[in-house]
């Protein structure tokens, strides 16, 4: 792990440099996004997905489950005492993540086609929100997702957003340029029962739905630019 770490007013961020991810978000006492150990083995923690999100063209275009971004090594280009600008280049795609902390969380993702031929690019942010208190009765702009969560459903999203987590403040989430997200928890199956991770849930803004990078709309131009952000408010 090398983890760069901001604490800045009543706001503490914890990003890994190994991935370019969101080890620890938390305001005052709020736990925000985490790090978890799941069911099913594996650590999970908040990263960016590029040039495709989930299994989306990985059969076709022998893509990696999630991109390649997320386990990459990735190069501090800024620091401030509330600030942060890291990037990772891989095939051309060069992808800055830039985020801040003061009245609010902001996580700004930017990625340019410096190759000369177009580019099929999705984005996805895997957030990892914790629940420590449990997620039965989760609510997502007035709406329980409950039932989103274990059926692994996507939903089309707003740009300005409720989330509300038992036993937490709700948080206000901002979306630009994302028009999904992702709904998702770790499960196992025993004796035919599922048993589902319990301590953080999966709510992933994604830019187009899974399989957008096997279409053409998904062509990223030469010298391109694609530019996508969340925000994250808890009073």
């Amino acid at each position: 792990m090398n983890v760069i770490n901001l604490i800045y007013k009543d706001w503490k961020l914890n990003v890994d440099l190994e991935g370019g991810r969101i080890i620890k978000l938390e305001k005052r006492d709020q736990k925000i996004l985490g790090t978890f150990d799941r069911i099913d083995g594996k650590q999970g923690n908040t990263h960016v997905c590029v040039p495709n999100f989930a299994a989306e063209g990985m059969e076709k275009y022998g893509f990696i489950f999630h991109g390649p971004f997320r386990n990459s090594e990735w190069k501090l280009i800024n620091q401030t005492n509330n600030s942060l600008e890291i990037n990772c280049e891989i095939d051309a795609l060069n992808v800055i993540q830039r985020f801040s902390i003061g009245n609010k969380f902001k996580q700004e993702i930017i990625i340019n086609n410096k190759s000369t031929e177009v580019k099929r690019v999705n984005v996805g942010m895997h957030n990892y929100w914790d629940t420590e208190f449990g997620w039965k009765g989760s609510k997502l702009n007035g709406k329980k997702i409950d039932r989103g969560i274990k059926n692994s459903v996507d939903l089309k999203i707003e740009k300005n957003n409720v989330l509300e987590l038992p036993n937490k403040a709700p948080i206000n989430w901002y979306l630009f340029g994302f028009k999904y997200v992702k709904l998702w928890t770790g499960v196992k199956e025993e004796k035919g029962e599922k048993i589902f991770d319990q301590k953080y849930i999966c709510v992933e803004p994604i830019m187009e739905r899974e399989r957008f990078v096997e279409d053409e709309a998904s062509l990223l131009k030469p010298r391109g630019e694609l530019r996508l952000k969340q925000v994250i408010e808890v009073f």
